[in-house]
């Protein structure tokens, strides 16, 4: 894969300063952010201070999709966010405003795409998956040059997504819902896939001490404090939590310090099953279970090692290695 090699200076058991590579993984971020106060996910939003605050990746482009918030909304946070915390010149692009669009050129299929012709790339799908499904509709040709997608999206047959005791009514697996078919065209398509799903992220717990200090450190966590509080305050009320699950930066952990990721091959397809949430008769499901038998091939990650939340953490304070 084409990359950049980063020269950092490391200190040796002498104290002699040596220069040691350090490859950069080139990446393409596909989100939906909705960081506001009033009850809006800031998961994004953390997501995206990690992956600023991480050399080992080169990130290429940042591409808008409507999910957690409308896209005019998402598009308007996320270009603050990438003005102010990002790479100078790191450009922004808005895509899809619904699951109707999947397979319609916007700003930002053309720009993934462009990209892609300049060689690989592991696309962070953080949302509903549209603008990468729409590349791979129009773009097959482009699907090789495709590393990977990280997508926040997938559960085993029976899991119920639920933060704490008081929840109701669990959790829907959003960014699936929101477009299963965009989904279905990358199982088809056999584009490299990696899950980091509710499985996941639900043993990773950020609570008030740990953004509070976090916002010590790094000016964007500080930016985001008011709606990271009011986000611990509604998990609290709501659902009986002491904090929240951070479900993106799952992903970018993933290509950042894999090690703290326990992950596995599985096969994953979409299957319709009652709706657990109790909003409809029936909806479809991302289900994966052992690699073997019918269904495609991906990457499942369900366990996070503690050393994830203290690399992240770390990163979000701005602290050096």
């Amino acid at each position: 894969m084409r990359g950049v090699v980063l020269a950092v200076w490391m200190v040796g058991v002498a104290g002699a300063q040596t220069r040691v590579p350090v490859w950069r993984a080139p990446v393409w971020i596909d989100t939906d952010p909705s960081v506001a106060p009033g009850g809006h996910e800031v998961d994004d939003g953390v997501a995206l201070l990690q992956a600023f605050a991480s050399p080992e990746l080169e990130i290429r482009g940042v591409s808008i999709v409507f999910g957690n918030a409308e896209l005019a909304a998402a598009s308007r946070i996320g270009r603050e966010m990438v003005g102010r915390f990002g790479a100078t010149g790191l450009a922004v692009h808005d895509g899809a405003a619904g699951r109707s669009d999947l397979g319609k050129e916007t700003a930002a299929s053309r720009a993934l795409a462009a990209e892609l012709r300049r060689g690989p790339l592991t696309v962070l799908a953080l949302g509903p998956a549209t603008n990468v499904a729409t590349v791979v509709r129009r773009h097959p040709e482009l699907v090789g040059r495709i590393a990977r997608v990280v997508a926040v999206a997938g559960r085993r047959p029976g899991q119920s997504f639920r933060a704490g005791p008081k929840q109701k009514a669990p959790f829907r697996d959003l960014n699936f819902e929101l477009d299963p078919e965009a989904f279905r065209v990358l199982l088809a398509a056999r584009v490299p896939l990696v899950l980091a799903p509710w499985e996941i992220s639900s043993g990773v717990w950020m609570v008030r001490e740990d953004v509070e200090k976090a916002a010590k450190g790094n000016a964007g966590v500080r930016w985001m404090l008011p709606a990271l509080l009011d986000w611990i305050g509604l998990w609290k009320r709501e659902f009986g939590a002491e904090g929240f699950n951070p479900f993106d930066a799952l992903a970018v952990g993933y290509v950042v310090k894999p090690d703290s990721l326990e992950c596995a091959r599985m096969r994953a397809w979409v299957e319709e099953r009652a709706d657990d949430t109790g909003a409809s008769a029936g909806k479809p499901y991302l289900l994966v279970a052992a690699a073997q038998g019918d269904g495609d091939e991906v990457t499942y990650c369900s366990v996070a090692k503690p050393e994830f939340k203290i690399d992240l953490l770390r990163r979000l304070s701005g602290a050096r290695r």
